[in-house]
């Protein structure tokens, strides 16, 4: 059965001489992987260029439930970026979202409110009102509400360091390794209690952003442990410095 839907480009991986796998994020049904067969052909009807990191589709698609792989059978453009293509912080920061989404999505069902939270996030990203230096970090702090370990802050839980394992900041330095103190501690806080578009009044050195970024994605690593190694963190500390 064919269905429309739209969809982010979370990877794609080159397959036998001119097809591909594209793993797409989809409204309807969660994560799905599609063959596309001669996409790098010049006969093919579909544009190798919409397939890009983070595009945002209109697709029809069929549908089996046996298969592993499914089709496109239609695709276009759902939503140009305005400010996106021509500035290099904020690639840098959707290359990073990217990455995350692509290592975190795991569902293959449809969740209309993390395709949302997505869809909004980007639009923010792509705003250049929005300040950019330290949106990933509200991004990776926003998801854990939808992956299942967001942290939970409270004033009865208020303290100088964050349990990675309980989830909760603590008055004393815990017991193991697998917490956050110190300067990246407070801005945690203040990041958390801050909207994107006032982000820009937190003002914090490089160091402590980028200790946090590595923090945060300890954090991660430890309620996702298939995770592995985020590979465009250098890219994003060098651009974002």
């Amino acid at each position: 059965m064919q269905f429309h839907t739209r969809g982010f480009v979370l990877h794609v991986t080159r397959y036998a001489e001119s097809g591909a796998v594209v793993k797409i994020y989809t409204e309807q049904f969660g994560l799905q992987s599609y063959m596309i067969k001669g996409l790098y052909s010049k006969k093919s009807k579909l544009r190798s260029a919409l397939f890009g990191r983070m595009n945002l589709l209109d697709l029809v698609v069929d549908k089996h439930e046996k298969r592993s792989l499914n089709y496109i059978k239609e695709a276009s453009l759902y939503k140009n970026y305005l400010s996106l293509p021509e500035d290099m912080s904020r690639m840098a920061v959707l290359m990073f979202i990217n990455e995350l989404l692509y290592k975190c999505i795991r569902e293959e069902e449809a969740n209309f409110a993390v395709f949302r939270f997505i869809e909004e996030s980007i639009s923010l990203l792509d705003n250049l009102q929005i300040p950019v230096a330290m949106f990933h970090l509200k991004f990776m702090l926003n998801l854990t509400s939808y992956l299942g370990f967001a942290p939970r802050f409270s004033k009865m839980t208020a303290g100088k360091f964050f349990d990675m394992e309980e989830g909760m900041f603590m008055d004393s330095e815990p017991l193991h390794r697998y917490f956050i103190g110190g300067d990246s501690a407070s801005l945690l806080e203040k990041i958390q209690i801050t909207e994107y578009h006032e982000l820009g009044q937190i003002t914090e050195k490089k160091e402590v952003r980028n200790e946090l970024l590595m923090r945060l994605i300890d954090y991660y690593k430890l309620h996702i442990p298939e995770m592995g190694e985020m590979k465009t963190v250098g890219v994003l500390q060098e651009v974002l410095s």
